[in-house]
């Protein structure tokens, strides 16, 4: 009976564990409600059993992590999604009844009742006990040996048939046991962190139709359930380069390994289409990295060539079931791909030529092909939204919005994660509502709490609705996630806006290291620099940028930081240069609408005047339109700056910023102009939440500088001062900017009405100081050393 011990060791008489309506099996490996089973991922099972084990008391997260994965490094994210599947599957909804409760910053706690009781009961284990138990009384028996001359009787028939229905069942426990077992030790499972890479389809038929189709549809499977972490395509073209293989080569299953290999995957997906008879056979395998061994395979045998797509999609959800994905997600995430994607191949191969020309760099290509799917297909979504941001990237913002807006309307054909993805998209590039759109991000991040695109999108929400630090943190993560030169700016410029200066200069040093180049990193590069007093590090890029490929650019930089000590006539040479036949296309207009609003700022309005008056006929998109209604509010044309403001008010009704930001800053410096502080003042309360706003126009905390000049027209001097010290403690934000130093003139202004000279006179000479070789002739300059003279006395 060693055989039958052994294995019942394997099936230890564990506890239950019981809350509610619930029944948590540790022997079985099972949760049932109300008799019910309940679906659970094995590792969502260890931490429920972690949890139940120790009920109504912290539990950190480390112990948790520790608890259940022992030494393995584990990413806080991850127990985080198992942590929301667990809810769901418990039904835990909020409210007094959650059953795990989240200590911010520290761990969880389970508040459920949790008894235990002895598991015996089993149906399962009682017939192993029952039968192990038959079995070892018979063991026990004495052994009686026959001697010569005796007769050995035969049991009676029934007696032998029970003895053989007992031996039968205990083989069948055995042999069942054995095959869970086996199948336990041999199954594929994936952890949040492992990444599969997808192999080009091999077509063995004549159709050339299946060459890029297919592959197109397979990456839109597997990619529909967080379950499956796909290696990205950015991932993939930078494996070749390292490999020494063009961008063009095409992914068979050994080069597939290799990259899989040298990005430390786990595994890669292959598949092949072929004849047979009349129809086609479509074979997809799970291959082992270094052995290339097939992990899991499937196939299927299709009749017709317009349900290849169709078949597809079935298949590779089987194949996912094989890889260890949970029924309940296998059941969520499996949107037909005749639906989510086109039945028709033709639209299929059209898009996956138009998305090849658009990664290769060819946007303008890429668009001709696109267009000849969605003729083929009006319900392509997907290609929709890629010509949205075709259109968005040479600059068509109509065409950009318009297909961007089909996208959304068919958003429900979408797989879960497209379908949030669109929403995200319109929300932001085509109405604006910000606050709309941090909503749908973080339904997605719900779902999908590693995925970039959604990590990149919650840095624009918090970038748009003012909150630059929480910007920050996630433009980092994205950077992490995804190691390129456009993340790594977006997350140094994100950490710039911050203030947190010294974290962009290990940033940039990181950048350096990867060998990243952008013009958006050495323009960051240039800030940062001035901002910290770097002086040498500004010259130095100074001088080698202004003859370069990005001269333009840094000769408007150059002057920025002119403007910034006072130096006008400087700053305009410097322009002029740069705005020569060969500038970028808008890049005049917007250029002049700056020099207007900082020319009204420091009083010079008859420059500022000459100036706005340029744009008499012009055609100026959002961002320009709302800057010269500023500039005209702010250097006194007041009835051009309102009918501009309004104009774009009524176009934009369900734009955050423009609701929110603009027109009120605009309304408000119309207010001041008029005499009445009291109504600015009101306009702009409702503003202060997005003070810290990145709003793609004026971007220097601009409603906290018009909020602080009404305290001062109404001799609120401490309300002002508050105004002036926002601008002051977000250098980030002020260092490209005349309103920068302006505000520690106006916080000066604002002391002395308080009374409090001594820190008025600091507050004058920080100013000063900044602008010690300022051009003299500056009317508000002017005024500031004669304002300070008579503090002197």
């Amino acid at each position: 009976m060693k055989n039958s011990e052994s294995l019942y060791k394997l099936i230890p008489m564990s506890n239950l564990y019981r809350f509610g309506q619930f029944v948590l099996d540790p022997g079985r490996r099972t949760l049932s409600r109300a008799d019910s089973p309940v679906s659970l991922t094995p590792r969502a099972f260890d931490v429920l059993l972690f949890l139940a084990q120790n009920p109504n008391r912290l539990v950190t997260k480390e112990e948790l992590l520790r608890g259940v994965w022992g030494d393995t490094f584990v990413e806080e994210g991850n127990l985080t999604q198992y942590i929301s599947h667990l809810r769901k599957a418990l039904g835990d909804n909020g409210g007094d009844t959650r059953l795990i409760v989240t200590i911010a910053r520290k761990g969880y706690q389970f508040t459920a009742g949790v008894t235990v009781g002895e598991a015996a009961d089993s149906a399962k284990h009682a017939t192993l006990q029952a039968a192990a138990t038959e079995t070892s009384k018979a063991d026990a028996r004495p052994v009686e040996f026959p001697t010569r001359g005796t007769v050995t009787k035969s049991p009676p028939p029934r007696l032998r048939l029970r003895k053989w229905f007992a031996a039968a069942a205990l083989l069948a426990v055995i042999a069942a046991t054995f095959w869970s077992y086996w199948r336990y030790r041999h199954r594929v499972t994936l952890s949040a962190t492992d990444t599969i890479v997808l192999a080009d389809t091999k077509n063995e038929t004549s159709d050339p139709v299946f060459d890029d189709t297919l592959d197109l549809a397979l990456r839109y499977e597997m990619e529909q359930a967080p379950y499956l972490n796909i290696l990205g395509r950015d991932k993939v073209l930078g494996t070749l380069a390292q490999l020494n293989l063009p961008p063009t080569t095409k992914l068979a299953p050994d080069v597939a390994r290799q990259i899989c290999s040298k990005t430390s995957s786990r595994m890669v997906i292959s598949q092949s289409i072929g004849d047979i008879g009349n129809g086609y056979q479509l074979q997809m395998r799970a291959l082992d990295c270094t052995s290339g061994a097939t992990l899991a395979k499937e196939q299927a045998d299709i009749g017709k060539r317009d349900e290849v797509v169709h078949e597809l999609g079935v298949t590779a959800a089987r194949l996912r079931a094989k890889l260890g994905e949970p029924a309940d997600s296998l059941a969520r995430f499996n949107q037909p791909l005749e639906t989510a994607l086109s039945p028709s191949l033709e639209a299929l191969q059209a898009a996956s030529q138009g998305n090849k020309l658009s990664i290769a760099g060819d946007v303008d290509g890429a668009l001709k092909p696109y267009q000849r799917a969605v003729e083929l297909d009006p319900n392509l979504a997907v290609t929709h939204e890629r010509m949205g941001a075709a259109y968005l990237f040479l600059g068509k913002t109509d065409l950009s919005e318009a297909s961007y807006t089909r996208a959304y309307q068919l958003r429900d054909r979408l797989r879960e994660k497209d379908r949030l993805a669109f929403e995200i998209t319109y929300y932001s590039n085509v109405i604006g509502d910000w606050e709309k759109e941090y909503s749908s991000v973080l339904r997605l991040l719900e779902i999908f709490p590693r995925d970039p695109f959604a990590h990149a999108n919650l840095r624009e929400a918090f970038v748009h609705l003012g909150r630059p630090d929480r910007a920050a943190d996630e433009a980092a993560e994205v950077a992490r996630l995804r190691p390129s030169s456009y993340y790594f700016g977006s997350a140094i410029q994100s950490i710039r806006y911050a203030s947190r200066f010294n974290e962009a200069k290990s940033w940039l040093a990181k950048a350096d290291a990867l060998k990243f180049d952008t013009l958006l990193l050495r323009r960051e590069r240039l800030i940062v620099a001035f901002a910290t007093s770097d002086r040498d590090t500004v010259d130095k890029i100074l001088k080698k940028e202004e003859q370069g490929i990005d001269r333009e650019d840094f000769l408007h930089e150059h002057s920025l930081i002119e403007i910034q000590q006072g130096r006008f006539h400087s700053a305009e040479r410097l322009r002029l240069q740069a705005l020569g036949k060969n500038s970028k296309a808008g890049n005049a207009d917007w250029w002049t609408i700056v020099s207007a609003l900082e020319d009204a700022e420091v009083g010079r309005e008859v420059q500022a005047t000459r100036y706005e008056s340029k744009f008499a006929e012009s055609e100026l998109d959002r961002d320009g339109q709302l800057a010269l209604a500023l500039a005209l509010a702010r250097s006194g044309q007041i009835e051009e700056a309102g009918k501009l403001a309004d104009q774009v008010s009524a176009e934009r009704p369900e734009d955050t910023l423009v609701q929110h930001y603009f027109i009120p800053t605009i309304r408000a410096a119309i207010k001041l102009r008029q005499h009445d502080p009291a109504v600015a003042v009101d306009l702009l309360r409702a503003t202060a939440k997005y003070d810290l706003a990145f709003t793609g126009g004026f971007n220097y905390v601009y409603p906290a500088y018009i909020r602080g000049l009404a305290y001062v027209g109404l001799g609120d001097g401490q309300s002002a001062a508050a105004q002036f010290q926002k601008l002051i403690d977000n250098p980030g934000f002020m260092v490209r900017h005349v309103i920068g130093p302006l505000a520690r003139l106006q916080l000066g202004r604002a002391q002395k009405m308080m009374g409090d000279e001594a820190a008025a006179r600091k507050s004058y000479e920080t100013f000063l100081d900044l602008w010690k070789n300022a051009d003299p002739d500056i009317p508000i300059y002017q005024q500031a050393k004669a304002e300070y003279a008579k503090l002197r006395k």
